[in-house]
């Protein structure tokens, strides 16, 4: 954690904001310290909607799943039949509250981005998300990235901080 010096600028990978929330047993401690100093303004974090997108959608698929019993990779299925189940859910306050409390700066994507992206895929064969994550810091200049994407490694010119196992 103080490897990542005071008045970085880091794009956050969704993964981050996910070992945080659900205090994920191996990494969730490293992440909420590292979301304490984005939010105290020690450091500065950049997300996109993207990844707000990319959180939410996994927050709703896991507690669906928990809530009616079912594994993940059933929760589409379950949700197209019964839509309902999507108008009160947990997921959307903490979505809500990631935009506001963490004091993180919501970059956007627009269309020369993803089309940024596109490339970005060839380049590095990267999946779409992971693309965009990658164009976005790109056009917002920004170096650091934390997350434990190892898709990321190796990207030239993009340094990767990774979470550490809570001791």
């Amino acid at each position: 954690m103080k490897n990542i010096p005071d008045q970085s600028h880091v794009f956050l990978d969704t993964n981050i904001l996910l070992y945080a929330l659900a205090d994920h047993p191996r990494f969730g401690r490293w992440c909420n310290t590292f979301l304490d100093r984005v939010h105290r303004g020690d450091v500065t974090g950049y997300i996109s909607g993207v990844v707000l997108n990319e959180l939410i959608h996994k927050l709703v698929i896991g507690e669906v799943a928990e809530k009616i019993g079912l594994k993940p990779g059933q929760v589409i299925q379950h949700l197209k039949r019964n839509p309902k189940a999507l108008e009160k859910l947990e997921a959307y306050t903490i979505v809500d509250e990631v935009e506001t409390a963490y004091n993180l700066i919501i970059l956007e994507v627009t269309i020369d981005i993803f089309r940024t992206a596109r490339g970005l895929m060839k380049v590095h064969h990267l999946m779409s998300n992971d693309a965009l994550h990658l164009a976005v810091m790109q056009k917002s200049n920004l170096q650091n990235l934390v997350s434990n994407d190892p898709d990321f490694d190796g990207i030239d010119g993009i340094h990767v901080w990774k979470p550490r196992e809570s001791t």
